[in-house]
């Protein structure tokens, strides 16, 4: 796509979202004067499935732009930001740009690097649970037994298809989603909907359910990212 092209979608959907949030204004407008909602607005805002509840039009939405998206990246890969990464995952990617055996205590030294939390143990126990799968031990020191069965490493964030992350590091790339959509809903959104919007975003690799971005929505409000708007069950993002 070119840059004009690009700009124009940018365009397209910016004036979409603005369409949507003018709509929600109305309907308050209309619910605060004691009037019934006319049906081409219900229909602008998604029509009742009959129990009172009301989708949200699906979206589509473009994923996240990254700059440094690296060029070995193929399509359908993820990115998960490093501070979210598993032990296990940094482990796999201290190895994968590694062209000969790297000694056990330099993948400790790196990982610790990037997040002293993680016990130097656990990090031993890594290759101790991985040998033979997907790493290969030597007197040399460690390498990958298949460098595609681990995340890439490039500026701040891991790449990689989605089988390479554990749950944890799945739900990380989730909640980024979350925040992602919720900026193109001004407006606001109930968590069912999100779920909704979840489901319709194929770049989102990560499974969706009520329960887990009930978890998710939980976090994100405690680290300040989300708040609940005022007397409605809908989320926003906090700017």
């Amino acid at each position: 796509m070119v840059a004009s092209d690009f700009q124009s979608e940018r365009e397209a959907y910016a004036k979409l979202v603005r369409l949507l949030a003018d709509a929600e204004e109305c309907k308050r407008s209309f619910e605060t004067a004691g009037m019934p909602i006319p049906e081409t607005l219900k229909r602008i805002l998604g029509t009742s499935n009959g129990h009172g509840k009301v989708s949200v039009p699906l979206v589509t939405i473009i994923p996240p732009h990254r700059a440094n998206r690296p060029p070995e990246s193929e399509e359908g890969w993820i990115s998960v930001p490093i501070e979210e990464a598993s032990a296990t995952s940094l482990v796999l990617a201290s190895l994968r740009d590694e062209d000969k055996p790297l000694l056990a205590r330099r993948v400790v030294q790196f990982v610790l690097g990037i997040n002293p939390k993680i016990p130097r143990g656990s990090v031993n126990n890594i290759g101790t649970r991985l040998s033979g799968t997907l790493i290969k031990r030597s007197d040399e020191g460690w390498s990958l037994i298949d460098r595609k069965k681990a995340p890439l490493m490039r500026e701040g964030f891991l790449w990689g298809p989605r089988e390479v992350f554990d749950k944890t590091e799945l739900a990380a790339h989730r909640r980024e989603a979350i925040l992602h959509i919720l900026r193109a809903f001004p407006s606001g959104l109930q968590t069912v909907q999100i779920v909704e919007q979840l489901r319709g975003c194929n770049w989102v690799h990560a499974p969706a359910s009520k329960d887990l971005v009930k978890a998710d929505m939980e976090l994100l409000e405690a680290h300040d990212k989300v708040r609940k708007i005022s007397n409605s069950r809908k989320w926003e993002v906090i700017a």
